[in-house]
């Protein structure tokens, strides 16, 4: 993850480009609640990433919200897309290891210093015994700086992780 200068997550695997229509059916299951849009990415996923392509994994969790971002969409868009494919992958799905616990402005408004800032300090780890040297994929549905990412490989590692990899179906990155 040399390209993005992250320094805890130990990769990051990414189904298509964030352009175009992807660009606008993700931008529409965020930001309009149109959660049906989750079968379409998830399709996505399944033609690009296999389990077999990541280490030995433990456990996959999402990129969680805060509560109040939560109730606003109704949905975290993170589970939506990437809960039924891990269960399909018949690999372990934890939605309460990794908590958020400070609303935070949303990244895409914020600048690359400002991201930074915003991030940091607002995950924790809910259950730790969960962590403990175990192999991680952390799942979200963009990724562009990949700072929310490696913020959540550095929680989980400092818990006792033994790796954490990054999960998402879109990469904007710049």
């Amino acid at each position: 993850m040399r390209e993005h200068n992250l320094t805890h997550l130990d990769s990051c695997r990414v189904a298509c480009e964030y352009t175009g229509v992807l660009k606008r059916i993700i931008h529409d299951m965020k930001f309009r609640q149109q959660q049906r849009y989750a079968n379409h990415l998830r399709w996505l996923v399944k033609q690009h990433i296999h389990i077999e392509d990541f280490p030995h994994i433990d456990y996959i969790l999402p990129i969680p919200l805060h509560a109040e971002r939560l109730q606003e969409r109704g949905y975290n868009q993170a589970e939506a897309i990437f809960k039924d494919w891990a269960t399909e992958e018949k690999m372990p799905w934890m939605v309460d290891v990794l908590e958020r616990t400070r609303y935070t402005i949303p990244q895409w408004e914020l600048n690359l210093t400002e991201r930074k800032q915003n991030i940091t300090g607002a995950f924790v780890i809910g259950r730790p015994e969960m962590v403990k040297n175990k192999h991680i994929i952390v799942v979200d549905d963009i990724i562009t700086t990949g700072i929310t990412l490696d913020e959540c490989a550095k929680v989980l590692k400092k818990a006792g992780a033994a790796s954490v990899h990054g999960l998402v179906v879109a990469s904007g990155a710049r």
